[in-house]
């Protein structure tokens, strides 16, 4: 029912903003040697394939879809499934120059073990180049909280963050994107 609330709403925004605003649509995919998330490898340290679309609208409205392979062995009901499936709806916009927010609701499912599935609603600030973020589990799902900075070096970027999600993991990441 959460997710039909959250594609519900999501539809809404977007059409609502199409009298005023342009639509822009994106994808995205990758083959990936280990699919870690949040400090946690979810293919049991093996590959993994990524996909999404995204579409967003000139005033900072988006919705989007993204899923992945993925591999549990710990147990627990999610072992049943091959598959995560996240739903996002949100807004992002710059406050002012150098400072932008951004505000959203995501669900996080895996067909076949429901059990696992999770919903949060998560605020992110960038403030030149030094981010902080919030993600507030719903109903009894752990929160995750992280900061951290980037900067254009070159034809690239070097960033630094760290991440506590809640009596679970802490992650740390040192990188260059190009």
């Amino acid at each position: 029912m959460n997710k039909l609330k959250l594609t519900l709403i999501g539809l809404a925004l977007v059409f609502a903003s199409t009298f005023t605003n342009a639509i822009s649509v994106s994808g995205n995919a990758a083959i990936q040697t280990d699919y870690i998330w949040r400090g946690m490898t979810q293919s049991a340290g093996g590959p993994a394939v990524a996909g999404g679309f995204d579409l967003s609208t000139d005033s900072g409205f988006y919705i989007g879809t993204w899923g992945s392979s993925v591999q549990f062995s710990d147990g627990t009901a999610v072992d049943t499934t091959e598959l995560e499936l996240d739903v996002y709806l949100g807004y992002s916009t710059d406050i002012a120059d150098n400072i932008s927010l951004d505000v959203g609701y995501i669900t996080y499912t895996y067909p076949g073990a429901t059990d696992a599935n999770f919903d949060e609603a998560y605020i992110g600030f960038d403030i030149y180049g030094f981010g902080i973020s919030y993600a507030a589990g719903i109903d009894g799902a752990a929160d995750y909280v992280s900061v951290g900075y980037g900067i254009d070096a070159g034809p690239g970027s070097f960033s630094i963050a760290y991440g506590d999600y809640e009596d679970t993991s802490n992650d740390f990441l040192i990188g260059y994107d190009w």
